[in-house]
């Protein structure tokens, strides 16, 4: 090869080699700050969702302890009337009736905002008790199955995992059409893993997101990834819907 040509071979590979390395260097540029952007759209989503658990904390203690107790003497000062009069003991009846009944739904509303299982009895007790709520409510079969007497983790992490499967359960009562929900939690190569699977309608799920509908979906997508997890759904019309949740323990 003749020295010009060793010239221009040399030039056009250290050429070469110059807008691989520009091409090298902003790649990875580019896969820096879309990492970063991720960590910081994670860690937003994380700090919303705790602001907004903690406010909902907030509002469940305010109607337990204070509305409540309120309506428990408003009763009590009622059945202190000293009173003969027919209409006025009709009066006193009803009301009280409408006492019982605020009482009770305010003692529903408490908990479904934060249920105090949840916070004195851990996840799986709390669980349990949406279930058997759910099943009492509404003609569904349930069948929860865990492996573990109680879930170690962290509260803000129960909080989460009972967040996920009350989505996909209210998702299911409200849409599905099933008539039987099967729960299953267990542990598996240092995971939280969660399956929930219906026998009801199914849906298209990537119709459900192009439309907007999925806000529950999205949800339970959100929630995910504040835990660092994985979701894998199965679904498709007329062919029920089944989610496996993988969530690392640590």
């Amino acid at each position: 090869m003749h020295s010009s040509e060793e010239r221009i071979y040399l030039t056009i590979l250290i050429t070469a080699s110059i807008i691989g390395l520009i091409l090298l260097f902003f790649l990875v540029t580019i896969v820096r700050q879309h990492k970063k952007r991720v960590k910081l759209y994670n860690e937003q989503l994380r700090q919303e969702v705790e602001l907004l658990e903690t406010e909902r904390a907030r509002i469940a203690a305010d109607l337990h302890d204070d509305i409540g107790p309120l309506l428990s003497a408003v009763k009590m000062n009622l059945h202190l009337l000293d009173t003969t009069d027919k209409n006025d003991l009709v009066i006193i009846g009803k009301t009280t009736g409408h006492i019982d009944y605020t009482a009770k739904r305010l003692r529903e509303i408490s908990n479904n905002i934060m249920p105090y299982t949840l916070q004195s009895k851990g996840l799986i007790k709390a669980v349990q008790e949406m279930i058997d709520l759910l099943s009492a409510a509404t003609q569904l079969h349930f069948s929860f199955d865990h492996q573990l007497p109680e879930i170690p983790v962290s509260k803000e992490k129960e909080i989460h995992i009972y967040r996920l499967l009350q989505e996909v359960l209210n998702n299911a009562v409200k849409h599905a059409n099933a008539t039987q929900i099967d729960i299953r939690m267990y542990e598996e190569k240092k995971q939280y893993c969660i399956d929930i699977v219906d026998n009801g309608a199914g849906f298209d799920q990537q119709v459900t997101i192009d439309r907007k509908k999925g806000l529950g979906l999205q949800n339970i997508l959100r929630r995910t990834e504040i835990l660092k997890g994985k979701v894998y759904l199965e679904t498709a019309p007329g062919k029920g819907t089944s989610y496996h949740f993988s969530i690392p323990q640590s």
